[in-house]
């Protein structure tokens, strides 16, 4: 009874890394680059720098977690395409080679949705250099104020404006009110070519 539940485990355990694999391969990995010993930490930037290579392969984890755990049954399941298509001979291999298109047509619109829209246009990868500026704003009615008057002033200045950290939020005390609020944030913009 143990080993079924210790294999059931090791089964949703691969599945559930197949599925993040597929899902966030950049961000997955980016995250374990500075955890564990040289040669898992090469690997970790190795995975977080090829997203296709490491969706293929949660594509593989999935299938491998699936397969132990259909093994777990002692009467073999039926077969999905055998429920649904007993009637026509046929279909009986055409069902699963559909699962397999589907998977390629995953797999694929995972790939296209990964690449920026400007390397589509150019047929290669192009890199993109952003700048990160620091700037505080105030407001006397509240943080969600400062940050919207913040932003405001960087894309009146500033072209390519990508997103914004808020770094902190403070109060600004006087006669022991709260007289302003004011933010800290990062500014990041996308430098131009040339």
């Amino acid at each position: 009874m143990w080993a079924k539940n210790a294999k059931d485990l090791l089964a949703a355990f691969i599945v559930g890394n197949g599925v993040l694999d597929l899902i966030a391969p950049h961000e997955r990995y980016s995250m374990w680059q500075e955890v564990g010993p040289e040669g898992m930490r090469k690997a970790a930037l190795w995975l977080a720098e090829h997203p296709t290579a490491t969706r293929l392969r949660g594509i593989v984890r999935v299938g491998i977690g699936l397969w132990l755990a259909l093994r777990q049954y002692r009467q073999a399941p039926q077969r999905w395409y055998q429920r649904w298509f007993s009637q026509y001979r046929l279909a009986g291999w055409l069902a699963p080679l559909g699962f397999v298109v589907a998977i390629l047509l995953l797999a694929a619109a995972i790939y296209g949705r990964s690449r920026s829209k400007s390397a589509r246009k150019k047929g290669k990868f192009v890199p993109t250099i952003a700048r990160v500026t620091e700037l505080s704003a105030t407001s006397e009615e509240s943080f969600e104020d400062a940050i919207n008057q913040g932003i405001k002033r960087a894309t009146s200045t500033l072209r390519n404006v990508e997103s914004a950290w808020i770094k902190d939020m403070n109060v600004l005390i006087e006669n022991n009110e709260v007289a302003a609020y004011k933010v800290n944030m990062a500014i990041t913009f996308v430098l131009e070519e040339g």
